[in-house]
C-alpha cells in the first residue's frame, strides 16, 4: 500500500470517528443535560474559542530538525479540562469540538482540514474527559453533599486528565505525519513525546481555574487571566527560539543548495533559466495535485539537485555526443542512488532524497534504480520526471536540436501511461497555459544564481606548476592491427597532399584518397574561415555531398560541432544526430559516422567528418587511420596558412608545404 493510500485512510477513519463522538454529545447534551446546564456549556463554548485566540503554531521535529509542519496550540484545553470536571464526558466533547473546527478555520482554506482538526480535538476531550471521570469516581471518594470534590481529588484527576489529552493529541498527530513522510511511526512518536511536559502547566491553570468556578464565575475569569497569560508568554518565548533556530538551518541549507550546485555546474552545465522553468512546473502541478508545502519545497531544491550524482559519473560518458553503450549507461544510472546517499547526509527540512533518488522511475516500472511501478513511485518524483524532460528536451544539445513546444507536449503524451503518470500529464498540459505565463511574468527580474557561476579559470603562473612527482614520460602508442595495405595507404595520402599545388587541389586530393583508407559514402571537410572564425563546410565529397557544401556549423552544434568545440574525435552514432532535419530525411539509409579534430599542436582547423550507410560501426584500427589522416590535414593547413582559427595561431604562416610525419595515435575518449 502506498504512502499516500495509508494517509487517506488513516485521515478518514479519525475523522469519522471523531465526528461521531461529536454528534453522540450533541444529542446527549440536548436530551440528557437540564436547560440551566446547557445555558453553562453554551456560555462557556464561546470562552474556549477566545482563549483558542491565543495560539501558537508549533513546527514539529522529524528526527532532529525542525519542518515546516506545524500544529497549533492553545490554552482552550485548560477550559475543556475544568468543563469535563464539572460537567464530564460529552459537554467536553461537544465544546472541543466546536474550538478545533473554529482554530483551522482562521488558518486553512479546506473543508477536510476542518474536519479533520474538530474529530482530532473532539477524540483527545472524550479520551481525556474520560480518564479525568474515572479518576474521580474510583480514586477517590464521592463529593460532598454540595456536589463538590475535595481539591486532591480535583488536581490530580485533571493532572491525569491533561496528561492522557496531550498523550492522545501526540499520538494521533504523528501518526499523521509519519504516514505523511513515510517514516516510521513508532520511531517518530519517541521524538513527539518529548514535547509533552510543555503542556503540562495547562492542567495547574484547569485546577486553579475549577476551584475559582466553584466560588464564582467571575473569580475564574480574574484568576485564570493572569496564569493563562502566563503559559501563553512563556510558550511564546519558546517557539522564538525554536524560529531562531530554524533560521539558522535554512541559512545552512540555503547555503548547503549553493555548494552543490557550484558542484553540479562543474560536471554539467546548468542554466538559471532552465532551473527557475522547471521550478515553476514542478511546483504548480504539485500544489494542483494536493501536495504539502514540504514537498512543493523539496521539488523546488530537486529542480536544481536532482543529478547531483553525475559527480560520480565519468566526464567522458556525461560529454559523449550520442548513444551510450550497456556499460557506460550502468555507469550514469549510478547518479540516481549516488545523489541520495549524498543528500541524505544533510538534514533538509523537506523530503529531497526521495526526489532525486526516483526520478528516473517509470510508470510502467521499467526505470530505475529500483524499478518502482506506479504510485509506488513518490509523487514528487514522478512530477519531477515529467517536468524536467518537458523543459530538457525544448534546450538544444550537441548531438541533437532543441524540440519545439508542440513536439515536447506530443513527445510527453506519447510517454503517458509507460514512462510517466497519466494523472501528472494530464494536469501539467492543461495548466501549461498558465505555467508558461508565470514563467514570461517573471522575465525582465533579476533570476536567482543558485550558486550556479562561471568556474574560475587557472592563472598562467598555475598552469606552469608541475607536479611534485613530476610527468610520466608520454609513449607512442604502436598501430595495432593495420595491415601493409592500409599503411601504404595512408602513405598514398600523404604524397597526394604534399603534391597538391592549390588549397581546393589539396581538399580534393584528400577527401579521394581517404577513401582507400576509411571507407565512407559521404566526407565532409568543415573548416574555420580565418577571417570571421566561423566554421563552415568547405568540401563534401560522396553521396549528397553538394547538399553540405557551404553548411555553417556553430560551435557545439550537432556531432561534429561538439568534436570542434571539444577538440575531441566521436564515432558511432546515428547520422542524424549530426544534420538539421532539412537534410536528416535525406540521410535516412545512413548507419554511423565518425568524426575527428583537425588540429595543430595549439591550431583548431576544423573537423574530418565520414558518413557511411554501408558500416554499423567504424572499427578502432580504422579510427586510428582516420585520426593520423585528420592530423596529416592539420599539418599541411598549418604549413600552408589555411584556415587556422585566429586566436589560437601563434607562429608566423608559411606557404610552403613541408614534409609530413605520419605517426598512428588517437585521441579519442568515446
Amino acid at each position: 500500500m502506498t504512502k499516500e493510500r495509508k494517509l487517506y485512510i488513516y485521515q478518514n477513519v479519525v475523522t469519522v470517528v471523531g465526528l461521531t463522538l461529536w454528534v453522540m454529545a450533541l444529542a446527549r447534551v440536548i436530551w440528557a443535560y437540564s436547560l440551566r446546564e446547557q445555558i453553562t456549556i453554551l456560555a462557556l463554548t464561546p470562552v474556549t474559542v477566545v482563549v483558542g485566540f491565543f495560539s501558537h503554531h508549533v513546527h514539529l521535529p522529524i528526527g532532529k530538525r525542525f519542518t515546516r509542519e506545524k500544529v497549533t496550540v492553545t490554552l482552550s484545553d485548560a477550559v475543556v479540562l475544568l468543563i469535563a470536571c464539572w460537567g464530564g464526558v460529552f459537554p467536553a466533547v461537544l465544546v472541543s469540538g466546536i474550538e478545533g473546527f473554529t482554530s483551522v478555520v482562521r488558518t486553512r482554506r479546506r473543508w477536510s482540514s476542518y474536519l479533520f482538526s474538530s474529530a482530532i480535538m473532539s477524540a483527545g476531550a472524550g479520551i481525556s474527559a474520560a480518564a479525568l471521570n474515572a479518576v474521580l469516581h474510583y480514586g477517590f471518594q464521592e463529593p460532598s453533599g454540595d456536589g463538590k470534590y475535595p481539591l486532591l481529588a480535583v488536581t490530580v484527576a485533571i493532572l491525569v486528565g491533561s496528561f492522557v489529552q496531550v498523550i492522545t493529541n501526540i499520538v494521533l498527530l504523528s501518526t499523521l505525519i509519519a504516514l505523511r513522510h513515510g517514516l516510521p511511526i513508532f520511531d517518530h512518536l519517541k521524538g513527539f513525546l518529548r514535547a509533552a511536559p510543555l503542556f503540562l502547566p495547562i492542567s495547574a491553570a484547569s485546577s486553579v481555574m475549577y476551584i475559582a468556578f466553584q466560588h464564582d464565575p467571575m473569580v475564574t475569569a480574574v484568576i485564570g487571566a493572569p496564569v493563562l497569560l502566563a503559559i501563553y508568554f512563556s510558550h511564546h518565548q519558546y517557539q522564538d527560539g525554536v524560529r531562531k533556530r530554524m533560521a539558522v538551518m535554512e541559512n545552512a541549507h540555503r547555503q548547503t543548495i549553493e555548494a552543490l550546485a557550484v558542484a553540479i555546474n562543474a560536471k554539467d552545465a546548468v542554466t538559471h533559466e532552465h532551473v527557475m522553468r522547471v521550478q515553476v512546473y514542478a511546483a504548480g502541478v504539485a500544489r494542483l495535485l494536493g501536495c504539502s508545502e514540504m514537498e512543493v519545497e523539496a521539488l523546488r531544491a530537486g529542480a536544481l539537485l536532482h543529478d547531483i550524482g553525475k559527480i560520480a559519473v565519468p566526464d567522458y560518458i556525461l560529454n559523449k555526443p550520442g548513444k551510450l553503450t550497456a556499460a557506460e549507461f550502468e555507469k550514469m544510472k549510478l547518479h540516481t542512488t549516488a545523489g541520495a546517499q549524498i543528500l541524505s547526509r544533510v538534514e533538509f527540512p523537506y523530503p529531497i532524497v526521495p526526489v532525486v533518488r526516483h526520478h528516473h522511475e517509470r510508470w510502467d516500472g521499467k526505470g530505475y534504480p529500483d524499478g518502482l511501478k506506479a504510485e509506488e513511485i513518490p509523487l514528487t518524483a514522478r512530477i519531477l520526471s515529467v517536468v524536467d524532460c518537458f523543459d530538457a528536451v525544448r534546450e538544444d544539445r550537441q548531438y541533437r536540436k532543441g524540440l519545439t513546444r508542440d513536439e515536447a507536449i506530443q513527445l510527453i503524451m506519447e510517454g503517458s501511461g509507460t514512462q510517466y503518470d497519466p494523472r501528472i500529464v494530464g494536469t501539467f498540459i492543461a495548466h501549461l497555459p498558465e505555467f508558461e505565463a508565470e514563467i514570461l511574468a517573471a522575465r525582465g527580474k533579476p533570476l536567482p544564481t543558485f550558486g550556479i557561476e562561471a568556474t574560475e579559470k587557472l592563472s598562467e603562473a598555475a598552469l606552469q606548476v608541475p607536479p611534485a612527482a613530476g610527468f610520466a614520460e608520454e609513449k607512442k602508442e604502436e598501430p595495432a592491427g593495420v595491415g601493409h595495405d592500409e599503411v601504404k595507404a595512408l602513405c598514398d595520402l600523404a604524397q597526394a597532399v604534399i603534391q597538391a599545388r592549390g588549397y581546393e587541389e589539396m581538399l580534393a586530393a584528400f577527401t579521394e584518397k581517404l577513401r582507400t583508407v576509411v571507407p565512407y559514402d559521404t566526407c565532409a571537410l568543415t573548416l574555420i574561415a580565418p577571417e570571421t572564425g566561423e566554421p563552415r563546410v568547405v568540401y563534401a565529397a560522396g553521396a549528397h555531398g553538394a547538399l553540405l557544401e557551404g553548411r555553417r556549423i556553430g560551435m557545439g552544434e550537432g556531432v561534429t560541432g561538439w568534436v570542434l568545440a571539444n577538440r575531441k574525435a566521436f564515432a558511432n552514432t546515428d547520422p542524424k544526430l549530426d544534420l538539421p532535419s532539412s537534410l536528416a530525411a535525406r540521410f535516412s539509409e545512413y548507419r554511423t559516422l565518425a568524426a575527428f579534430p583537425v588540429l595543430r599542436d595549439k591550431q583548431r582547423f576544423g573537423v574530418v567528418t565520414l558518413y557511411s550507410s554501408r558500416l554499423t560501426v567504424y572499427t578502432t584500427d580504422q579510427q586510428r587511420l582516420l585520426a593520423e589522416a585528420a592530423a596529416l590535414l592539420g599539418a599541411a593547413l598549418s604549413s600552408s596558412g589555411e584556415a587556422a582559427l585566429p586566436e589560437m595561431q601563434q607562429a608566423p604562416r608559411e606557404m610552403a608545404i613541408a614534409p609530413l610525419t605520419v605517426g598512428v595515435e588517437s585521441e579519442l575518449k568515446h
